[in-house]
């Protein structure tokens, strides 16, 4: 596991611009397998869980630092969503709970309160096919694959918020 950590951490450091990188379109396509992990209170999510939701699922680490530059963002982007059927799953490559909550501890800049996920043995990592930091998918309401993102980018950046707002379903008159 610490070889594929330092590889995941040198592909990190060598994406160009990852500030500027964009989602990237999928075929429409069932997820690479069912997540189902414990977040940090030892509750299991899965992606059935939120069926009717766009879900943001992100790979990172806090030994990573594209993962910790992006973490405010994507917690503004859960702000700016807030009311909608949207939720973030951020899932930690193999760190322990203490190493983690003192990462959340750390971050000044914004209060992180999305979903935290606890990938302990790299299993989901390697199930979809994850080997840069951060790596960030978005599925529709159905489960389905939309978009794909290796590297970090700003989550609340006005492109990037419409393409995730087109997921969502259309209000009802």
């Amino acid at each position: 596991m610490k070889k594929f950590a330092a590889l995941a951490f040198a592909l990190a450091l060598t994406l160009p611009g990852a500030q500027a990188a964009e989602l990237k379109p999928m075929t429409p396509r069932a997820a690479f397998s069912t997540l189902a992990l414990r977040d940090l209170d030892g509750k299991v999510h899965t992606l059935a869980d939120y069926k009717g939701k766009v879900v943001l699922v992100n790979f990172w680490a806090t030994w990573c630092p594209p993962c910790r530059a992006e973490m405010p963002s994507i917690q503004r982007l859960k702000q700016r969503m807030a009311g909608k059927p949207f939720v973030v799953l951020a899932v930690d490559m193999a760190e322990s709970e203490n190493q983690i909550r003192a990462f959340l501890k750390q971050m000044k800049t914004a209060k992180i309160d999305f979903t935290i996920l606890r990938d302990t043995n790299g299993k989901t990592l390697k199930a979809w096919k994850v080997f840069v930091f951060p790596t960030s998918f978005v599925l529709d309401t159905n489960g389905q694959l939309r978009y794909s993102l290796l590297g970090s980018t700003d989550w609340d950046a006005p492109n990037t918020v419409k393409q995730i707002a087109a997921l969502l379903p259309n209000p009802k008159p």
